[in-house]
């Protein structure tokens, strides 16, 4: 029996039946712990360091996919993150890094490789990318601070990464799972990749919360992406991607949150997976 999901398992208290922790442990073993991003994670360790020097940053994209680097470049210059910025406006990668923030760019590095594994994982990205980018909006829109907008968005995106070693699981071992054992247990896988990488804790309490949340008067990050969750399940399982109502833009109007909206689809590389419907003229 695997000891590190054993470990975790026990850490959280969590009954776990013999038969699915057997085959938890199988997937940890033979999937989360083998796993190749094509490059190593560990270089990814300057961008936990805010002293870190430019140099040490713009080297890292040497290091990490090109396929990765374009896709953050195009969401580093995503209007809906910094108002109307011309195109290739963060034209080094630093600048990329820190107009995004660092641990931000480390965890879009690690969900965008962790994405790229498979094309079988490909609808599961196009649903954590709409959750990730509704999710901003809606804390934006409600007057987040910087902080919790950030966790809401990344919270939203990493919210199903348990499911990446599952479907990988099931094409290495030509098997199928139950969804019910997986949509059960994927937190559990999701927060082994977190260990593995090293990501902040906080993003500990997405997979692990078990309520809708408020503040003292005030929704909290945790609600907030419940609720782009249940926005973005919906859509997808009655269209296969998200489709949102919204004014584009006119004569008038410049930019609307529904031209942003596919600006930031097209930027990650996921625009099949969005589709905004102008609303019905009166």
């Amino acid at each position: 029996m695997n000891s590190s999901m054993e470990s975790l398992i026990a850490e959280l208290k969590r009954e776990v039946p013999e038969p699915d922790l057997t085959r938890l442990s199988d997937i940890h073993e033979k999937v989360i712990e083998k796993l190749n991003l094509g490059f190593d994670p560990s270089v990814l360790i300057v961008l936990d360091n805010e002293d870190a020097h430019q140099t040490e940053i713009e080297q890292l994209k040497f290091k990490i996919k090109e396929q990765i680097v374009a896709r953050l470049l195009g969401r580093a210059n995503s209007v809906v993150l910094f108002g109307k910025v011309k195109p290739g406006d963060a034209s080094s990668f630093t600048k990329v890094v820190l107009r995004m923030g660092m641990k931000p760019s480390k965890i879009y590095i690690l969900a965008l490789a962790l994405f790229l594994l498979d094309p079988a994982l490909e609808p599961l990205a196009g649903r954590s990318f709409s959750r990730a980018i509704l999710g901003r909006i809606l804390a934006e829109e409600m007057g987040f601070k910087s902080t919790a907008v950030e966790r809401v968005e990344m919270g939203s995106l990493l919210l199903e990464i348990g499911r990446i070693p599952a479907i990988l699981y099931e094409i290495q071992e030509s098997t199928s799972l139950d969804e019910k054992f997986v949509s059960t247990w994927h937190p559990l896988l999701g927060l082994a990749l977190l260990r593995k990488y090293e990501l902040p804790d906080y993003l500990e309490e997405a997979f692990l919360h078990n309520h809708f949340s408020f503040l003292h008067r005030s929704l909290s990050p945790l609600a907030v992406i419940d609720l782009a969750d249940l926005v973005v399940r919906q859509s997808f399982a009655k269209h296969g991607k998200l489709i949102v109502e919204s004014p584009l833009p006119d004569a008038t109007i410049d930019s609307t949150l529904g031209s942003s909206i596919l600006d930031q689809f097209s930027a990650i590389g996921y625009r099949k997976f969005v589709e905004v419907r102008q609303p019905q003229k009166q």
